[in-house]
């Protein structure tokens, strides 16, 4: 289930409302505006990211390439 940030208590108190069991429950990013980008460049991207996100005090990391 996706909402808006916003709505995450709410929603959550609404489950719990209705008894449904919450197995995890977090929040990620989702980007309204993607890029095109060529397999060059997505390529260079993703050993970028790759990078980043082998620094431990890094815990997500989020873009907004078209796949």
């Amino acid at each position: 289930m996706y909402a808006p940030f916003e709505s995450f208590g709410a929603i959550q108190k609404e489950l719990e409302n209705r008894n449904i069991e919450i197995l995890s429950s977090g929040f990620e990013r989702i980007p309204q505006i993607t890029k095109e980008v060529t397999a060059e460049q997505m390529a260079d991207v993703e050993k970028l990211l790759e990078k980043i996100e082998e620094d431990d005090d890094v815990m997500n990391v989020y873009h907004t390439m078209q796949e």
